[in-house]
């Protein structure tokens, strides 16, 4: 996991006041670690983060040593007391006394986030928990969504766990994308060799995929890049697992 080490600038004494302030000194107060949600009011990740990974039975769990509060990107507050946002949703993990130990970019499904929430624990030297088993059992209940959703999250994720990015464009309406999805990606041989890599899925002409030069005109497509966005190899088409198992380890060739 990166840690992001830094003090929030202005000491308890010189805090303006609003709800993260208020947030900050509660957890100065009573000694409890603050995880603070950044949103824009617009961004349907952070939707979906609050909505599904934060309402997780055991991601609440897990979290109910935090304390929580939530803050607009644009907010004041944010820019006064945290450091640079460069995408929302963003989280940090603050400790009592103003230590940001922890930062998590964009969206993650339950069974991402809880390792963060277990290093973080660990960086504050607390105690993980059921962090490790949820975790597993969260993997096994997950274990038909291998992807994420949005590439700047995948790339903050693969940035963080040294891994590279597998971005496939496809559409439910086209048949050789439902088709690499059903046999191709499911195939055991296929997931053994992609181990390696944070594993993206995006619609035809997904507007957050156009800022990133990301827009084939045919699917499905699939693009093998590292977390820089330097493109590795590019598969074009319907490939039957062996056949695309080719692609992935000259993909892994050019790392």
């Amino acid at each position: 996991m990166k840690r992001v080490i830094g003090l929030l600038w202005l000491p308890a004494a010189f805090l303006f006041s609003g709800e993260l302030k208020d947030a900050l000194l509660a957890a100065k107060k009573q000694q409890k670690p603050l995880m603070v949600m950044v949103t824009t009011e617009s961004c349907r990740y952070c939707k979906k983060m609050k909505e599904e990974t934060l309402q997780n039975s055991r991601v609440k769990a897990e979290i109910s040593d935090f304390l929580f509060t939530r803050v607009d990107q644009h907010d004041p507050e944010a820019v006064h007391y945290l450091p640079a946002i460069n995408y929302a949703p963003t989280i940090f993990f603050v400790s009592p006394k103003f230590k940001i130990v922890n930062s998590a970019e964009g969206y993650l499904p339950p069974h991402k986030f809880l390792p963060w929430i277990e290093d973080t624990k660990n960086k504050l030297g607390m105690v993980s928990g059921s962090t490790a088993l949820a975790d597993e059992q969260s993997m096994k209940e997950h274990q038909g969504d291998i992807w994420m959703y949005d590439i700047a999250s995948a790339i903050d994720y693969a940035s963080k766990t040294k891994k590279q990015l597998m971005i496939f464009v496809g559409s439910p309406r086209s048949k050789y994308s439902r088709k690499l999805e059903s046999i191709t990606f499911k195939s055991d041989a296929v997931q053994r060799e992609l181990k390696d890599f944070v594993l993206v899925k995006i619609d035809k002409g997904d507007s957050d995929a156009k800022t990133y030069g990301i827009n084939p005109k045919r699917i499905p497509i699939v693009y093998f890049m590292t977390p820089e966005l330097k493109e590795l190899v590019t598969a074009k088409g319907y490939f039957k697992p062996s056949d695309f198992i080719r692609y992935i380890k000259y993909a892994k060739s050019k790392i």
